[in-house]
């Protein structure tokens, strides 16, 4: 299982959200080589967040995340707010091992989870919830929605029908993945 990103700022004044506790819920780390698919090598989020959220390099998951939270415009002035808003988040990937990243011409499965990895995502993601105590959480992603939904206390129904949920504890809500070619922040 992966460690989440926790922002020095997540629960303090000083941040983004002015307090309230955010967690950016992605789906899932990729290995570039086979021997790494389904482990979780330690502080692979913190490097990944340092990399692309602090540091701004730029990848359409980081990029766009931070333009939809803080409705920027396109254009580089992301990079700007980027350190700020991932400071002041937690950002957490369901799938608790790396998904085969290598393109199918290379023998891998073109950057998708098989069911068993959403599968064993479900246990670890409760954790995480009890752990961080967030108000509100931006599951990113249809799919992952549709295997995270089910899991939170009292949901019913199909999840593809519902856009937010409030558990009692934090308020859910999904969005088209960040780096799906169609978003729009």
């Amino acid at each position: 299982m992966f460690e989440p990103w926790i922002g020095p700022h997540y629960k303090s004044d000083g941040g983004v959200f002015a307090g309230t506790r955010v967690l950016v819920l992605g789906e899932s780390h990729y290995a570039r080589k086979a021997e790494e698919v389904g482990t979780a090598p330690e502080g692979f989020t913190d490097e990944i967040v340092r990399w692309f959220g602090l540091a701004a390099h730029n990848n359409p998951f980081f990029r766009d995340t931070v333009r939809a939270a803080l409705g920027l415009p396109p254009g580089p002035i992301w990079k700007e707010h980027s350190a700020h808003f991932w400071n002041s988040i937690a950002f957490y990937n369901y799938v608790p091992v790396l998904v085969d990243g290598r393109a199918h011409a290379d023998g891998g499965n073109a950057r998708r989870p098989e069911n068993w990895m959403f599968e064993a995502g479900a246990e670890p993601f409760l954790q995480i919830l009890d752990r961080l105590e967030p108000e509100a959480v931006v599951v990113c992603g249809l799919t992952l929605w549709d295997w995270a939904a089910p899991h939170l206390d009292g949901f019913e129904g199909k999840p593809r029908d519902v856009i937010f949920y409030d558990d009692g504890r934090s308020v859910f809500s999904r969005i088209h993945h960040p780096s799906y070619q169609k978003f729009d922040a």
